[in-house]
């Protein structure tokens, strides 16, 4: 009777908080932390740098029996008040799932887990499986009302990888949705109105090629018209298709003695692209207006593609065309000026065009993705390289022919190209201890591109295998609705469901 008397004043304190351990074991864990008045049970150890409490009490051999999904664990009953807030030291909690024609504890949860919880009840330390999933290990810990953040500090690394992973995967899935991707309305077509429905079907045309062929037309015509606008930019800075044009420059000159104003008009030639160039150019603005106006009327949230990063991209590919076409309508003369020659220069924003490929292409998106989401370690490289920078820069400016090395920030691009491995060879040591100094920074870029390369190769191969597993998830799901919603097929396939239970 001492030995009953005494399991029961322990497993009084965790009474009131086990009662919900039906819940979710992991809300009476609040704060983590165990009641100092636990230290002055008898057999209480102290373990000051952990932080943890271990309670061994009890002098009896008796051992109770748990059958945890199957597997069956013994051990001493006095084993389980060594952690006094563990719902095992809780007898109400445990006669829950008491089978007493088999004398033994029940629980349908991972048999791998309560072998570690039951070792961290024997040693007083947590060691998790190498193989267990981290969420998966989450949900077993709450269950048994174990913190984490008692994870011994060898195996917290793979827990906490798992989670991290997770948590990243579930931010890829939301940003692919919002990205470069846009909703597509879920409800069959034969609960929509024929508006919706013709905004539906044009969505899916306009944005998503891989889930019809004309879809995937307009797709393949979408790219073509997106190269050749390309070619076009890029064949208009080529010497063997531009042409020279004689041009009038008219200026109006103000003589103050005689009170009048006069023209002047001065001939000159300058180089202009081919005329054919201008058609190309013309005909693709016209294409891409009209794509851009039917997505943003046709589209079922048309929020989400104008601040979309392709929307921006589309508005800013055809904003300078359109001032162009503008200046030079109003007046010819405006065609050939500085102000018109910085919005050439902005004609670059087509080459951004090109990442119109992700819809087909997932792996460039990815990569934009995998930079996005890495923006921390590339920072870290970042600093790393420009401390690099400033140290060896000033090292090669004291110890080398300063005919070579004028300044130290003159030395910056020696030492950023060296670090990277880059070396064009147009600045390089020429004593000795320049070379001891140019060793040394070759060899702290070779550590710099070690240590931070794999990270975002890493990230990369997580991201890609995803969204190909994502991707597949997605086209069978809609193989399966699609097959569900044609009355014939659905009634076979429902006929053949019934008869298959039978």
């Amino acid at each position: 009777m001492q030995q009953v008397h005494e399991r029961r004043t322990i497993s009084t304190k965790p009474k009131s908080s086990q009662s919900k351990c039906g819940k979710k074991m992991g809300k009476r864990n609040k704060d983590d932390k165990q009641s100092p008045l636990i230290a002055l049970l008898p057999g209480a150890k102290i373990d000051s740098e952990k932080g943890k409490i271990t309670v061994n009490i009890g002098i009896s051999k008796e051992t109770v029996i748990f059958n945890i999904g199957g597997v069956k664990f013994e051990t001493y009953r006095s084993t389980l008040y060594r952690q006094p807030d563990s719902p095992l030291a809780n007898e109400e909690f445990l006669q829950k799932h008491f089978r007493s024609n088999k004398k033994e504890y029940f629980f349908d949860r991972d048999p791998a887990m309560f072998k570690a919880i039951l070792n961290y009840l024997r040693t007083g330390e947590l060691h998790m499986p190498p193989y267990m999933c981290g969420p998966a290990a989450k949900l077993e810990l709450e269950f048994w009302g174990i913190p984490d953040s008692i994870i011994e500090r060898c195996c917290y690394t793979h827990y906490n990888a798992y989670n991290s992973t997770l948590r990243a995967l579930n931010r890829l899935e939301k940003d692919r949705h919002g990205s470069f991707d846009y909703p597509v309305d879920t409800h069959t077509t034969r609960k929509m109105s024929k508006w919706k429905r013709i905004r539906s079907k044009a969505s899916i045309i306009l944005n998503h090629p891989e889930r019809s062929k004309s879809a995937k037309v307009y797709g393949m015509v979408s790219l073509l018209v997106v190269a050749i606008s390309i070619l076009s930019f890029l064949a208009e800075t080529h010497p063997s298709i531009q042409v020279k044009r004689t041009v009038y420059d008219v200026s109006f000159v103000y003589n103050a003695t005689t009170n009048l104003t006069t023209n002047s008009t001065t001939e000159k030639e300058v180089i202009m692209p081919h005329p054919v160039l201008d058609i190309i150019d013309h005909s693709c603005m016209a294409f891409f207006t009209i794509e851009y106006i039917l997505r943003v009327v046709l589209s079922l949230r048309r929020l989400v593609y104008v601040r979309s990063l392709m929307g921006i991209i589309d508005l800013f590919a055809l904003l300078p065309d359109y001032i162009q076409l503008i200046m030079f309508s109003i007046s010819k003369h405006l065609a050939h000026s500085s102000f018109t020659r910085i919005i050439t220069i902005l004609k670059i924003t087509r080459i951004l065009r090109i990442f119109r490929l992700v819809r087909h292409v997932p792996g460039l998106w990815i990569l934009v993705y995998t930079l996005k989401a890495s923006l921390r370690e590339l920072l870290l490289m970042v600093a790393f390289l420009f401390v690099g920078m400033l140290i060896f820069s000033s090292l090669i400016y004291y110890v080398d022919d300063r005919e070579i090395f004028t300044s130290i920030p003159h030395s910056f691009w020696w030492a950023l190209i060296t670090m990277t491995t880059v070396g064009y060879g147009d600045m390089y040591p020429v004593t000795a201890l320049g070379y001891m100094i140019g060793s040394l920074t070759a060899m702290c870029g070779l550590l710099m591109i070690g240590f931070s390369v794999p990270i975002l190769v890493n990230n990369f191969i997580t991201y890609y295998q995803y969204v190909e597993f994502a991707i597949q998830d997605e086209k069978l799901k809609r193989e399966k609705s699609e097959i569900l919603e044609d009355p014939v097929i659905g009634d076979q396939e429902m006929t053949k469901n019934n008869n298959s239970y039978r």
